[in-house]
């Protein structure tokens, strides 16, 4: 199977980027130590061991997050971002394998500073250079992909109109065939119509250069899609079939899928691949373990304080609403009373939340103790055994309670659709004063279609200095 001119394309900018760095690097040896072979002596294998560690760091950070997805497409500003992400990611990862093989002492920071700058600069010029040289190609079309579209007279000034103004530099539409009238001979959009039928349509295509087709036929056409398709593949030509006539939401994500021996294209709010998840998930089992080695500790200076004040247990747990609806039990450290539960019901005329959750101020359920532990989040320590079970995740959306959760309407759903979080937006975005639950469903469904790794990292960040520099916390 030949490799599509995009993946082609996307593998070059790769060898691009991996030339500059191996430029800086050797131009930064150079520069530190008067020459190559004056470095050598001085640094010994070491010299190309480290350009070694940063070629597989960058080639990681390619295959991990893509950088080049909507390479042509990208604004100035925007590839400025990308490049900077990619360095900053090469850098980290150089600094990290440093640290772990405890070579950091050796590094030179003039070498290690000044290939990092230079490969940012390198990107941004070489990236421009090759965008504008591969868009300016577009004008003689000698590199572009022929295309013919096949769909009705009352859609074809439209569809040729939308693929026209992407402006795809390997994509030329030579012809059009108009199945539901005869308008061969006819141009539109100074494209000429070829085909009116089924059977013209191939004798088109095979006398003509025609690299793929587009099909926009209107879901109550008589036209045969299936027989046509097959009949193009005979013919070794792509066929891509429109779905947006569906009329589902176009900021869906769609994949193809196969459901058992069904094959199906499938749709989500934004889909997250294996590896990002995998990411996700180790950042947790990292974070959950560390969570507990802290979690220990808390409890053996604060599980006296509060068996003191108020007998009963030292954990409380509790019936809580998980991903897509599953019930799982969370576990705090006690900060209210024993019959904390049980009072509830009467305290509910003074909830101060606008929506299905509860919370007051100066509740009376909570203790001393409890008030403490609150405002320092120690209380919510024990639900890092939740995440290394796999109930919920360092970072995502608050868990409802079973009876919130059964008032709930169907898009506030969406929100579960992800773990819930020990942390997420809400906690890090003032949430004593934001009492609207929906607001706080937008949020959560923001953070969701936006969802990286990166904005989990910065709200783990964030946690951390609300809580060490002092937050309201859980009033």
């Amino acid at each position: 199977m030949e490799a599509t001119r995009l993946q082609m394309q996307n593998f070059l900018i790769f060898l691009l980027d991996l030339v500059g760095v191996t430029v800086g690097y050797f131009a930064a040896v150079w520069l530190r130590f008067g020459n190559i072979e004056t470095g050598y002596t001085v640094m010994g294998n070491d010299t190309y061991y480290r350009w070694f560690i940063a070629i597989v760091v960058l080639m990681m950070i390619y295959f991990l997050f893509r950088p080049n997805r909507g390479f042509f497409k990208r604004k100035f500003i925007e590839e400025m971002r990308m490049n900077l992400q990619t360095v900053i990611l090469m850098a980290a990862g150089m600094a990290m394998v440093a640290f772990l093989i405890q070579d950091a002492k050796d590094y030179s920071r003039f070498i290690y500073i000044f290939t990092s700058g230079f490969s940012f600069v390198w990107m941004q010029i070489t990236h421009r250079v090759y965008r504008k040289y591969w868009l300016s190609r577009r004008k003689d079309h000698s590199y572009a992909r022929k295309m013919m579209i096949i769909t009705t007279s009352d859609h074809a000034e439209e569809v040729i109109g939308n693929i026209m103004e992407e402006k795809n530099w390997d994509l030329w539409i030579t012809s059009v065939a108009v199945v539901d009238k005869d308008m061969t001979g006819w141009l539109i959009n100074e494209i000429p119509v070829v085909a009116h039928s089924y059977r013209s349509i191939f004798e088109y295509a095979m006398r003509s250069v025609v690299d793929e087709v587009f099909l926009y036929i209107p879901m109550d056409d008589e036209f045969p899609i299936a027989m046509t398709i097959q009949n193009l593949e005979d013919m070794g030509i792509k066929t891509n079939l429109n779905i947006s006539q569906f009329q589902i939401n176009e900021n869906l994500e769609r994949s193809l899928e196969k459901v058992g021996p069904y094959e199906s294209v499938s749709f989500s709010g934004h889909n997250v691949s294996f590896v990002m998840l995998m990411m996700k998930r180790a950042m947790d089992i990292a974070g959950g373990l560390v969570g507990m080695l802290i979690t220990a500790i808390a409890v053996i200076i604060v599980g006296p304080l509060v068996k003191l004040e108020s007998p009963g247990p030292l954990f409380f747990s509790q019936k809580r609403v998980g991903k897509n609806g599953r019930i799982f039990k969370i576990y705090k450290i006690r900060s209210m009373y024993q019959d904390a539960e049980e009072r509830k019901k009467e305290l509910m005329a003074q909830n101060e939340m606008d929506g299905l959750m509860f919370k007051m101020k100066d509740d009376p359920r909570i203790t001393k103790v409890g008030k403490f532990i609150r405002k320092t989040s120690i209380d919510e320590l024990p639900q890092f055994w939740n995440v290394l079970k796999g109930d919920m995740s360092l970072v995502g959306t608050r868990p409802p309670t079973v009876d919130e959760f059964e008032q709930y309407c169907a898009y506030h759903k969406k929100r579960l659709c992800q773990k819930p979080g020990l942390t997420g937006v809400w906690q890090v975005s003032g949430r004593s004063t934001i009492t609207d639950f929906e607001e706080i469903v937008q949020m959560d469904v923001d953070y969701i279609d936006h969802w990286s790794i990166w904005r989990d990292i910065g709200i783990l960040f964030k946690t951390v200095w609300l809580v060490v520099c002092g937050d309201d916390g859980a009033q």
